[in-house]
């Protein structure tokens, strides 16, 4: 029924598939299969120079209670919209889409509304009101299902392993493609479930709150008395610091760009980009800063962090815009300081499990990174304008 509804099928019917579960510990909020289909002598596709697809990849919820903090988020629905209606419209390469369904918790323009009126509450009601969200949630789970092309013939990538620097260089320039097409557009505003970063400032620091005291006594003693400060300057200054990130020039941000999620064809030599659940509006130096993160290592030379970013700070050039190189290495800094505030506690959070092997290993690898890469930004004047 779903290849029909999505107008794949045209005559004929699925009589058959099998299915095996892949990626655990890879992704924190969905499950992945990828499906083996058997089609009825008499199935045709919709366009006769079509073929039908032998696989194809279903996406559902977690069974985890990572569940319950996805649904509250909102990132299945804004996963299936992001293929049903923006998809088509990138320059980058994506998954092929073929069916998407969902019980919607409601139209988004309501639930922006909602968000920027959340925004306006103190963070002590955030949170109560959170809890009462995720208990409702708990006891009244959505359905969401979606049907994407199956990619895993191609190379994955693997945040576990080294990312090489020709890997590293074909993302920026999708990365820097991908934000172009959007910088400064008018269109994003049409689009009312790609929220604005800045909407999610008190979110993000209730969860950094609610975690980093934990953290810090557990890990206080390994800490720099640099780390420390940091700390103790986003305890302060964690809600300013996401709404900075909110800032003009505003555009289309993945939200999970990291190695996890990418997909490299090697013989076209192009990057397929992954999981589009935390698609948002926001400063391009919060993606820049989040991928480079989790693809160079925190043993890495400092050049080869400069490198990349003047490599991306050149895509983006040819691509008609233009940043001086200062004015970039800024927002990085602040997208990276975000980074630190955004993870460091993570596996601390009663909220989210991350598995017992490869998840914690790749978080705590992410975090050392982070933590190198902020060592030299001067906190005192990170949110001036530049």
């Amino acid at each position: 029924m779903a290849m029909k509804d999505g107008g794949h099928l045209r005559t004929g019917e699925v009589v058959s598939f099998t299915h095996h579960v892949v990626g655990e510990e890879t992704g924190f909020l969905g499950e992945i299969a990828i499906l083996s289909l058997t089609y009825s002598s008499d199935a045709a596709a919709q366009s006769f120079d079509a073929v039908l697809p032998k696989t194809m990849v279903l996406k559902i919820p977690t069974p985890l209670k990572n569940r319950v903090m996805g649904q509250s988020l909102g990132v299945y629905e804004k996963e299936i919209r992001f293929y049903s209606q923006l998809k088509e419209k990138l320059n980058i390469r994506t998954p092929g889409y073929y069916y998407g369904v969902m019980s919607a918790a409601d139209e988004p323009d309501v639930i922006l509304e909602r968000l920027k009126a959340l925004h306006r509450l103190p963070i002590w009601a955030i949170a109560i009101f959170g809890l009462i969200v995720q208990w409702i949630f708990g006891l009244m789970p959505r359905r969401y299902a979606l049907l994407i092309e199956d990619v895993s013939h191609y190379r994955l990538g693997d945040q576990s392993a080294k990312c090489s620097t020709n890997d590293i260089k074909m993302a920026l320039d999708s990365m820097a493609t991908l934000h172009a097409q959007f910088w400064g557009s008018e269109a994003l505003k049409a689009l009312a479930w790609i929220t604005p970063v800045e909407l999610s400032a008190k979110l993000v620091h209730m969860g950094y709150l609610q975690s980093a005291n934990k953290y810090l006594k557990e890990n206080g003693a390994n800490l720099t008395e640099d780390q420390l400060k940091l700390h103790a300057w986003l305890k302060k200054n964690g809600v300013g610091l996401t709404e900075r990130l909110g800032k003009k020039p505003m555009t289309l941000l993945h939200g999970d760009f990291r190695v996890d999620n990418l997909c490299f064809d090697d013989d076209a030599g192009e990057m397929l980009l992954l999981d589009w659940q935390t698609t948002m509006a926001g400063s391009y130096g919060l993606e820049l800063a989040y991928f480079l993160s989790t693809a160079i290592p925190a043993d890495a030379p400092s050049e080869k962090l400069d490198e990349m970013i003047e490599y991306y700070r050149t895509a983006l050039d040819l691509r008609g815009i233009k940043i001086p190189a200062p004015d970039l290495r800024h927002e990085f800094n602040i997208g990276m300081v975000a980074i630190v505030h955004r993870i460091s506690p993570i596996l601390h959070q009663t909220q989210l499990e991350l598995g017992t092997g490869r998840g914690p290993a790749i978080m705590q690898n992410w975090i050392d990174s982070a933590y190198k890469k902020v060592a030299d930004v001067k906190l005192e004047s990170i949110l001036e304008a530049h």
